[in-house]
């Protein structure tokens, strides 16, 4: 009988969301699972990470937010006064104060990248994470350099140049494909026996499908099976979730917090509904 493993990603703090699916995953009877980053992100970081803790068999590899999370020295952080980054640091401090310092070591731990079976995990593309890259704003610290990049990802819309460019990386280091995630839009592209596929968004579906997503694979020793998978969820316990943290700090905006609430029902981002 074919081993299923179990891919996910971008959970954004969304507890409700995540039982549901994990629920799932139970009754497909997956032996592995894999994050693929973004755990902590939204309103209960330590829920997500308790319950992605709970799963023995779970490997995690770093998403964008907890790469920013672990970021040093904040204090110091050259751009700490401009409005977007202080917002993002009060953020990070805002998810830091909740995770328990065995949760944060957790987190450290993650690496950026994960190789299994013939295919490359990560986050958003394997040219943000595996290919050396230049610091993209001139006289920041290499330590703060993620902090201030966040990288496009692969989405439906990646154009076929970057499509072309990235089966040929695949093909060049002789992978069966890539799994990712970043742009919460589940898909699955096929060139030959090669693939790319994004398992989309556990906590916050933008592709106008608010139902979580997830990647279920069945490795038969040949070409995979990949099934993107939708589960319902009960979406009333993360609005009330929601109300019952008023301190939030994307919620000192009451238009964000409404916004926020109409893109976890509709699957489309915040910013169509702000006002």
């Amino acid at each position: 009988m074919p081993e299923k493993i179990a891919l996910l990603s971008d959970i954004h703090g969304n507890t409700p969301a995540l039982r549901a699916v994990l629920r799932d995953v139970a009754r497909e009877h997956c032996a592995r699972v894999y994050v693929l980053g973004d755990i902590i992100n939204g309103v209960d970081p330590n829920g997500c990470v308790e319950l992605i803790q709970s799963i023995s068999t779970a490997v995690c590899i770093r998403g964008n937010a907890e790469a920013y999370l672990l970021t040093p020295d904040l204090d110091e952080f050259p751009k700490r006064h401009e409005p977007m980054f202080a917002d993002l640091i009060g953020l990070l401090r805002w998810w830091h104060a909740r995770l328990s310092p065995r949760a944060i070591k957790w987190l450290e731990q993650f690496p950026d990248t994960w190789r299994w079976n013939g295919a490359q995990l990560v986050h958003d593309s394997p040219f943000d994470r595996l290919l050396a890259r230049e610091e993209r704003v001139p006289g920041i610290a290499p330590k703060y350099q993620e902090l201030v990049y966040h990288g496009r990802g692969i989405s439906p819309r990646t154009s076929a140049d970057e499509f072309a460019k990235l089966f040929a990386w695949v093909e060049a280091q002789n992978l069966s494909g890539i799994f990712c995630g970043h742009t919460h839009e589940p898909f699955c592209k096929w060139l030959g026996n090669r693939f790319i596929c994004n398992a989309g968004s556990v906590g916050m579906p933008l592709d106008g499908d608010p139902r979580p997503a997830w990647v279920l694979l069945e490795d038969t020793g040949k070409e995979p099976g990949i099934t993107i998978r939708r589960v319902d969820y009960a979406i009333e316990e993360i609005m009330t979730l929601i109300d019952a943290t008023p301190d939030y700090p994307d919620f000192k905006d009451a238009n964000f917090k409404s916004a926020y609430k109409m893109m976890l029902t509709t699957g489309t981002h915040w910013r169509a509904y702000m006002k």
